[in-house]
């Protein structure tokens, strides 16, 4: 056999593999799933904030002023409603804009900015409601700058080039009854999107290396060995559980070492400014020792879910190349849910409690939409949700491995077929 033919005989065999072909196909109806729903709900956020009113607070009344808010009611088709303060605004109408005093005399004076104060409320942990609102204080000043010459044409009966540029300065959030900055919200909005796709990630692995685990010691005759042993087989369960999830730490904390180096080295380097203080101050206040606690908490039971997950797996399948098929959908299913996360947010109610109970990688996620909002009940839910689906898929591969069917695995025909024709 030529150098050239073996290759293509490895390449065939490759190819032929039924957990090579349902991984491609998986993968492309996951993330087509997961490529719709993020644009649904970036669809959703963008009609939303179409129709969304927008709360004024004028706080000086001169005639400049009233004829500006008239103007911007008008091009804005009637969404703006006035308000006495900008907690108010923010928290009735979900998109607040002060016009502050002094608004006249910057506008009438050559070298004074000309600014207004914002705000907008967000009731869920999401990048893109968030920016979709903020994208709003922008497109309203950038109306006011376009009406500012036509209010003043209208005031002093006088033509004037548009000269200003109005911005917006100081905007808020209210995130869950509490206004922070926008640094603020995005550093936490951060922390809780990329560790559930973390978790997602080193769950997947986990799960692969558990099935593979098992397949692998019935193709090497390892397994009838093992079994004949005078041990228990839950505890021989227990043990690959845990074998395969201390292979899976150790990689999550090489992959998460790497990337947390990767971002610091990335972080300029120099004297700290207050705004940075602020957000580090922020996070350890909101984020802090509780989360900790939760986010080390759902590894550790998504660590333990999945390896169940994947013991079950490779107990029912005859060799490792079955068990390729039946893990790539769960890793990829996993995974998903830690992209999605991202993209979606959660809020803090039953619905989502159970999604995260169900799943396991959301879980952080909703510690700290939890946290922030005060309502920990959808937290407890979920992590009791999660445990109970732990020690029923314990129970499941217990009982499996006292079958005779975990020496040989459920046949299936076609996947027979595959084999030798491979």
């Amino acid at each position: 056999m030529t150098f050239l033919q073996l290759v293509k005989r490895e390449v065939k065999a490759f190819i032929k593999n039924p957990g090579f072909l349902v991984g491609l196909v998986i993968m492309v109806v996951m993330f087509n799933v997961i490529g719709s729903i993020t644009s649904r709900a970036t669809e959703t956020a963008a009609k939303e904030v179409e129709v969304i009113d927008i709360g004024l607070v004028v706080e000086e009344k001169t005639a400049l002023v009233q004829e500006l808010v008239k103007l911007l009611n008008i091009t804005i088709g009637g969404r703006a409603r006035i308000y006495p303060s900008l907690e108010e605004a923010i928290s009735c109408a979900g998109i607040g804009i002060v016009i502050p005093a002094g608004f006249t005399s910057n506008v009438t004076s050559l070298r004074a900015p000309v600014a207004l104060v914002g705000g907008v409320k967000v009731e869920t942990l999401s990048m893109i409601i968030a920016s979709a609102r903020l994208s709003m204080l922008e497109m309203v000043s950038r109306t006011v700058e376009r009406l500012l010459p036509i209010a003043v044409g209208i005031v002093y009966n006088v033509s004037i080039e548009p000269q200003k540029t109005v911005g917006v300065k100081g905007s808020t959030i209210m995130l869950f009854s509490k206004r922070i900055s926008q640094e603020e919200f995005m550093s936490i909005t951060f922390f809780a999107s990329i560790i559930p796709l973390l978790i997602g990630i080193i769950l997947a692995i986990n799960a692969s290396y558990a099935s593979q685990l098992v397949a692998m010691e019935k193709v090497e005759k390892a397994f009838e060995m093992l079994l004949a042993q005078p041990i228990k087989r839950r505890d021989i369960v227990l043990a690959k559980i845990l074998s395969a999830s201390v292979a899976s730490i150790i990689f999550g904390a090489i992959y998460m070492g790497g990337l947390f180096m990767s971002f610091s080295q990335s972080t300029p380097s120099g004297p700290s400014t207050s705004t940075q203080t602020s957000v580090q101050t922020v996070m350890l206040k909101t984020l802090g020792f509780e989360t900790l606690i939760t986010t080390a908490l759902t590894l550790i039971i998504s660590l333990v879910l999945s390896g169940a997950i994947g013991v079950v797996v490779g107990s029912l399948v005859s060799d490792e190349r079955i068990a390729g098929v039946l893990t790539a959908p769960i890793m990829l299913i996993f995974m998903g849910f830690g992209f999605v996360t991202m993209y979606l947010g959660l809020t803090p109610d039953i619905i989502s409690a159970i999604i995260a109970g169900l799943t396991v990688v959301p879980i952080t996620y909703l510690s700290v939409a939890s946290t922030l909002s005060g309502n920990l009940m959808p937290l407890v839910l979920s992590v009791s949700i999660s445990l109970m689906m732990c020690t029923t898929f314990i129970f499941i591969a217990a009982s499996i491995f006292n079958r005779d069917i975990v020496v040989l695995g459920l046949r299936i025909g076609w996947a027979k077929k595959m084999k030798e024709s491979t």
